[in-house]
């Protein structure tokens, strides 16, 4: 499992891009044509960290406290968090004539979470054309419902513009000072957002196969994502209905209802926009939503979480475990043990940071623990939802949850080889048993 010195060097260089783009955007934020009053320089990292972490959380209003050029500058930073720097980066190579180098593709393939360097140059080349036209589709659909709240074409135009960037990508942010509460009863705003919410949380390599290869036989990665993505998906709607028509969703028509829980069901996997007020929620809702939250949305997505394939791998390991089987399999393939040692590493660290998190919260924060820990886990999967603490929170749990936006966003092993020097080790010991359970 662990890496040779060049694909770690490539961890560290993802990791300083990130950061540097996020200062820069910061600094942007802070100027005078980019915001309405004042805005602390702690608000401008965290709405900059946020952006580009495609999280959702912040700290400030952006309908109100930033300018149309801060809100602007909101999109773009959306929208390379989404992409990816990397990404991006490899069409200016491009478009300069020039042709990725081998270190190139490495810094891609582990800023998208690919192990094959052969779906590098296809999958950079494809992704921006998905994002633009599935953006551009979800524009049009969107256009009709949200202009009928602006008094101008062009200010209509923006804002949806905005909106479908952020439903994309899963950012979370919105311009209405609500989410989407008030349009509760717009189906084709919530079914459009939520599909589209659906699509980025599912992962441009998922798309790429599906569309290039149809009627080919599907990889055991897509056939993972597909599957427990739907499932999940297919899950959180009945549990919500079940658990909230008569209470948050209680006011609305039935029809109107199916509508919302479907919703509610696809912004749980990382979307960050919302149609209620997440602390209105039955605490059981909120825990299978925190749930939801946890495992997140596809490898390679706009999404965040433990991700998709390392819950399946997971599940399998302990089905296997359960069987006193040798191998894990899936879908009749054989799971590799660095797979499954990875899997369970980022399992672990993910329980251990959030735990740890939300203790140090809990000692700067006066608010209930519920709402310290639901604030932790969005931030760490890069959810964006939130119970409506964000913009009270001191100034060092704000720095706490840009830390957990980062490394939820660039993956716990970037992290992990940024912060650590790990070493092989040659030592063996001798084998023994010990009794556990």
């Amino acid at each position: 499992m662990l890496k040779n010195k060049s694909t770690i060097q490539s961890f560290r260089y993802i990791f300083i891009m990130y950061m540097s783009t996020i200062l820069l955007f910061a600094a942007l934020y802070l100027l005078p044509f980019a915001h309405t009053g004042s805005l602390p320089i702690v608000d401008a990292i965290f709405v900059s960290t946020s952006a580009l972490s495609v999280t959702g959380l912040s700290s400030i209003d952006v309908s109100s406290d930033l300018t149309r050029i801060g809100q602007a500058l909101l999109i773009i930073e959306m929208q390379l968090g989404g992409i990816g720097i990397l990404v991006l980066v490899s069409y200016l190579f491009m478009m300069m004539g020039k042709k990725l180098t081998m270190s190139n593709m490495v810094l891609i393939s582990k800023d998208q979470n690919q192990t094959q360097l052969k779906t590098i140059r296809s999958l950079s080349i494809s992704v921006l054309m998905i994002a633009l036209t599935v953006e551009t589709i979800g524009f049009s659909l969107m256009f009709n419902a949200i202009s009928g709240e602006y008094s101008t074409i062009k200010e209509a135009v923006f804002v949806t513009v905005f909106h479908s960037v952020a439903s994309f990508t899963n950012a979370g942010f919105d311009l209405f000072g609500d989410s989407l509460i008030s349009f509760q009863h717009n189906w084709l705003l919530l079914l459009t957002s939520a599909t589209m919410i659906f699509l980025g949380s599912l992962g441009f390599p998922t798309i790429v196969e599906y569309i290039l290869s149809f009627r080919k036989k599907k990889s055991l990665f897509t056939k993972v994502n597909i599957r427990l993505h739907s499932i999940l998906f297919l899950v959180g709607t009945v549990i919500y209905f079940l658990l909230e028509h008569n209470g948050v969703f209680g006011h609305l028509s039935i029809p109107d209802k199916i509508v919302n829980v479907i919703f509610l069901s696809a912004t749980s996997r990382n979307g960050g926009l919302t149609t209620v007020d997440i602390s209105t929620l039955d605490i059981t809702t909120v825990l299978i939503l925190m749930s939801l939250m946890f495992i997140g949305g596809a490898s390679s997505s706009t999404g965040g979480g433990l991700r998709l394939t390392t819950f399946a791998v997971l599940l399998a390991k302990m089905v296997s475990v359960a069987r006193s089987e040798e191998y894990t399999t899936l879908f009749k393939k054989t799971i590799s043990q660095d797979s499954i040692n990875k899997s369970f590493l980022i399992f672990l660290s993910f329980i251990f940071m959030f735990g740890f998190s939300t203790i140090v919260l809990s000692i700067f924060e006066a608010q209930e623990i519920e709402l310290v820990a639901f604030e932790v886990i969005s931030a760490l999967t890069n959810t964006g939802l939130s119970m409506g603490i964000t913009g009270e929170l001191a100034g060092i749990s704000k720095l706490l949850l840009c830390m957990l936006m980062i490394i939820g966003r660039i993956g716990v092993f970037s992290f992990i080889y940024v912060v650590f020097k790990i070493e092989k080790s040659k030592t063996r010991y001798i084998k023994e048993d010990l009794a556990v359970g």
